[in-house]
This record gives C-alpha cells, structure tokens and sequence, in this order.
C-alpha cells in the first residue's frame, strides 16, 4: 500500500511572482561545451543549421532541443575564462579570427584530456547574440578583468549596444549587424576572490575600486546596462565589496555553488549511484535555501532592505568528478534534486531573481552530445517539466503533511533528521483560473498516496497529469537506450477539491488544473 501524506492548498493566501530568469544557463570554453558542443568543429552525422550564416557551426538537433527548453538567460564566455577572453580575437571574417591557447582550462590538459580545447574563436559575440536571439534568451556577458582593460570592456559594450555612428558600433555593422544587440546584463570578473583565476584579489575593497574603473566607463557607453559584481560564499568579502560600491554601480552579486563537491573531485571515477548519495541530495534543499538567504543577508546589512540589489546564482549545479568538466550525463537521482533547487528559487525569487545551472552542455551539461544524436539528460528533463508546467506565480499558502526520513553526511551536505518525503509548490497564472501543483516523492523505494485538498479552487472534472519517473533514481538516458527517462502527459479525471493522488517513488508529478 502508498504511503500516505496530506497537502493543504490555500488559493485564498498570498501570491509571489516567479521572475523567471531562475530557468536560466551559461556556456564557457571549457571541455565540449562550445567546442564541439555549441558549435561543431569535428564531423557529425546531424544536420548543421542552415537558417542563419552566424549559425553555421550549430547542429539542428541541439538548436531545437535548446530552444525547446526556454532558456530565458544565458551567461558566456565564462567563468574562468572570461578573464582570459579577448573579444576582438573573435570577430570579423572567420578566416581573419585569432586561434588562441586555451589559456586557463589547458593547464589541467595532462590529467584531463579534452578540458582545455585550442580556440579557433569561430564562436564570438556575433555568434552568441545570434544564437541567443534564436532561441528567445537574455543574453549575459561577463567581461575580462583579470587580463584585460576598462577600455577593452567598455569598447565591447559599444560594440553589442552602440549605435552605427560609434567606433564599435560601426564595426559591428561592417561586420555584418547594423542594429545593436542591446545587450543589458554585463558581469565584471568570474570568482575574482580566488587563487585559481587570474586577476586574483585578496582584497574586496581593493577589487571594489577597480571594478568601479570597469563600471563607470561600461556605464559611459550604455547607462543603462545592468552589472554584475563577484560575490563570494564568504561575509567577510561580500560585506566590505558592497560598502565599497554603494548601490550606484551594482544590480546583481554573483554567487556560485556546487552540490555536492563543490567544484568536483578530483579523484574518482563514477558517479555516486549509492542510497546516501541519493537521501543526501534529496535533504538538501534547507542547505541551499539557508546558503541563499545568508547571502541577501549580507546585501541587506550592507545596502538596507530597500536596495534594488539582488543575488545572481549565475553557477550552480551537479558536480560529481572533476573530468565532468569534459563531458558527463546525469540520472534521475539529479534530475529530482534539481527540480527541488528549481522550486526553492521559486520560493526565494524576491531575493535571487536569477539562477544560472552551469553548464548547458557537455560539460556538467543538461544536454550531451555524440556524433549521431543528443542525450537529454533528466537534469534537462527537470527544467523542461517545471519550465513548461508551473505557472507565474507562486500561492504561498501551502501545508504539507508527510511522513519523514533522515540522511547522512554526504561530502558538503550535512545530515539531516525528520525530512518531509514530499515536495510541494502550487503555481498560478496571471488570470487566477488555472494552477499547477508540482510534486516530489523522495521516498527511495515506496509510492505515496497525497491526499489533496484545495481551499478556494474548484477544478473540472479532468485535468493533466505530467510525470518525470524510471525503475530507479539511478538510470540515465544513453546512447544505447536515449529515451528510458521522458516527460509523460496524461489525462486524469474524477477531479475535485479534495482528491487523492498517486505518486511513484522517486518521481516529480506536476497536476495542471482548470478552474471551473
């Protein structure tokens, strides 16, 4: 017999829009994201877009898969190697290009071949902010800090944004755009408080003032571009940056994590498809929330309460192996988890109203590639099912009943004791007549029965259930069997204010419903 739960929905309680810049993504020169990712360099056995010229290195399969996601942002070129990206090498005439070392990534070459590709640069801004377009996203560019100048970022400001009467913008109208791109959010240095990246500031107010050299000149080219400053997970930088920016200067802080090793270990050779991996990750949606709150936290005792200053968690996702940098795939396990990190956004949205999984492909990637055909991992999945099905904004009225379990310690994630077995969050659209009550079932091995009951909201009779499931939360979609895990819509019926409802384990179920 399913074990049974209880939610309580009160369409009566106070609604928050989800802004939805938390279904994000980001792409960098790293592995077989862009190189062979993005773009196709080596011999496939797809068809290349033939739509637009900018286009010509992207494969149809994987425009269409992108574009059927809704990627509402994208942030490129980095990441870490933003700060050694030199926009002019990739612009012009593809001839004219500069083929360029990978700089940061191939340092790591001799442990993990293929995570530092040589650059051909075929891939530029013209090509992003084509693709970008395409496919109805945001573009995000980070600027180069670490080994470049203000005026080098402000002149590709006036190249995406100025008009044809500018020396960049005219460049960029020689070269093919007569029209700016517009683009409007601009990041300035990636994780800059670290050893790792070049540019490295031990000092956040030493790294304020010169961000503000990048800033003010930026802003001279476009005023009303949004920047982006680099935040850490750490009090003592982000409090001491602010103070040193004001508000004048800054619209978002970056903050990157990873789950649940950080940036990976380095040794390692497979995923962790073992019940504590699985109980941990599915406990830690209070470590993300809390890791969140304390990072507005530090923006609010800095900047008051009333700032217009906001978290950008323009890095975050699954990352197990350090060579998954290269290329890896995702299984149901993940899948779930990040539809619950998708659903604590939608919870804390007023605070981070934009949240980047890194990286869409390939590497850490949602989506992966192979000579004849696409994975579409579940992680992709998950954004698809929550991007597709939840609505504009969430009904804050929400009381879950469920019996629980406890996890152990797992790498970064702490045990947990008394965690509910299910998620819960209910969606309504702008007009207030149609919601959506997504659900997940943590429980390893057992289905659960929910009894459902909704206060204010009499739904017809039939409705759409849509359910992300598989045999074990351990199964992948491959090259040998590419469609195990998929999206399944059906018709439900004998709907009504108080109902029960079915869950497998280890699954997400979204009920969509009409008002009657």
């Amino acid at each position: 017999m399913p074990i049974e739960s209880k939610i309580i929905v009160n369409l009566d309680s106070d609604k928050k829009y989800i802004n939805p810049m938390i279904y994000s993504n980001f792409i960098e020169h790293i592995g077989e994201c862009i190189h062979n990712g993005i773009w196709t360099y080596d011999p496939v056995n797809v068809p290349l877009f033939k739509g637009n010229p900018r286009l010509i290195g992207v494969r149809e399969d994987l425009l269409k898969v992108i574009k059927d996601m809704k990627v509402t942002v994208l942030r490129w070129p980095g990441g870490c190697y933003s700060d050694v990206y030199h926009w002019k090498d990739a612009i012009g005439t593809r001839e004219s290009r500069k083929t360029v070392n990978n700089i940061h990534w191939s340092k790591f070459e001799k442990a993990f071949p293929g995570i530092g590709p040589t650059i051909q640069n075929q891939f530029g801004t013209d090509e992003f902010l084509t693709l970008c377009e395409t496919i109805n996203a945001e573009p995000y560019i980070n600027v180069n800090y670490g080994t470049a100048t203000p005026e080098e970022a402000a002149e590709w400001v006036e190249y995406c944004n100025g008009s044809v009467n500018t020396q960049f913008g005219n460049l960029r109208a020689k070269n093919g755009r007569k029209e700016p791109y517009n683009v409007k959010i601009w990041g300035i240095a990636n994780e800059i408080y670290g050893s790792w990246e070049p540019g490295y500031e031990k000092d956040p107010v030493g790294y304020a003032k010169r961000y503000l050299t990048f800033a003010k000149k930026m802003r001279e080219k476009d005023p009303k571009i949004q920047l982006v400053a680099c935040g850490s997970d750490r009090s003592d930088w982000n409090q001491p940056l602010l103070g040193e920016l004001g508000e004048e200067f800054v619209d978002y802080l970056s903050i990157h994590r990873y789950f649940p090793y950080g940036a990976g270990k380095f040794i390692g050779k497979k995923h962790p498809d073992n019940i504590n991996c699985y109980h941990a990750l599915m406990a830690s949606k209070s470590l993300i929330e809390v890791f969140l709150n304390e990072k507005w936290e530090d923006i609010t005792t800095t900047l008051g309460t009333d700032t217009h200053v906001k978290i950008a968690f323009d890095e975050w996702g699954v990352w197990y192996l350090f060579k998954d940098a290269i290329k890896t795939n995702y299984n149901l396990q993940d899948g779930l988890w990040t539809a619950m990190v998708l659903m604590t956004l939608q919870k804390i949205t007023d605070k981070c109203p934009m949240a980047n999984w890194a990286q869409l492909i390939n590497c850490i990637g949602t989506i992966q590639t192979d000579p004849d055909g696409l994975i579409l991992t579940p992680v992709y999945l998950a954004f698809k099912i929550i991007k597709d099905h939840c609505f504009s904004h969430l009904v804050e009225g929400v009381e879950i009943t469920s019996q629980s379990f406890n996890s152990r310690k797992f790498s970064q994630i702490p045990e947990y004791t008394n965690v509910p077995y299910i998620d819960c969050n209910t969606t309504i659209n702008d007009a207030s007549d149609e919601i959506s009550v997504a659900l997940i079932n943590k429980h390893f091995e057992s289905a659960m029965s929910v009894d459902l009951e909704l206060n204010g909201f009499t739904p017809y009779e039939e409705g759409l259930k849509v359910e992300l499931s598989s045999d074990s939360p351990f199964d992948y979609n491959t090259i040998e069997n590419r469609n195990k895990i998929e999206i399944k819509e059906t018709m439900i019926d004998s709907l009504s204010p108080k109902m029960s409802i079915d869950l497998k384990p280890h699954s997400l179920t979204i009920l969509k419903l009409k008002m009657k």
